[in-house]
């Protein structure tokens, strides 16, 4: 399934919060665990991956300041992104070892939501060590991040 919109909002410096339903493909969970909102981890040290537990305090992650917005979707690339309670699922799938990836038009906001823009297809960052976040760099690579995914 597809997304029509999804809504990530990554202010401050805690998980991604998406804001609209969602099913995460991770491994052992053949098709997807079905949510209607979730906190995903992002900085790496989750005992709960790809979800948040509250790590992200105890080791003091920070975000890398505003959202790079110079690879955002123009309006004539994908279809407008639907807000609220009109967004479709997202498939946000976790792949082992590396980053998110969602699946459709997604609209991305930071802090005051600073740097806002729909972006498709991103693959964000769950290591918390890329240097543009909440996007992947391949960084995950290098510090030798470990997780379930697909």
């Amino acid at each position: 399934m597809t997304a029509n919109g999804c809504i990530v909002h990554c202010g401050g410096d805690g998980p991604l919060l998406v804001r609209s339903p969602l099913r995460v493909r991770t491994a052992g969970a053949e098709d997807g665990i079905a949510k209607p909102k979730a906190a995903l981890c992002r900085c790496g040290k989750s005992a709960n991956k790809p979800f948040c537990d509250g790590a992200h305090r105890d080791v003091e992650f920070r975000a890398s300041g505003p959202i790079d917005t110079s690879r955002a979707t123009s309006e004539s690339e994908a279809p407008s992104a639907p807000s609220g309670d009109e967004a479709g699922e997202a498939v946000v799938t976790a792949h082992a070892n590396g980053p998110l990836h969602v699946d459709g038009v997604v609209e991305i906001s930071g802090e005051g939501h600073e740097g806002s823009a729909r972006f498709l297809q991103p693959w964000l960052c769950r290591c918390g060590a890329s240097g543009n976040k909440p996007f992947c760099d391949g960084s995950h690579k290098e510090i030798g991040f470990e997780a379930e995914g697909l």
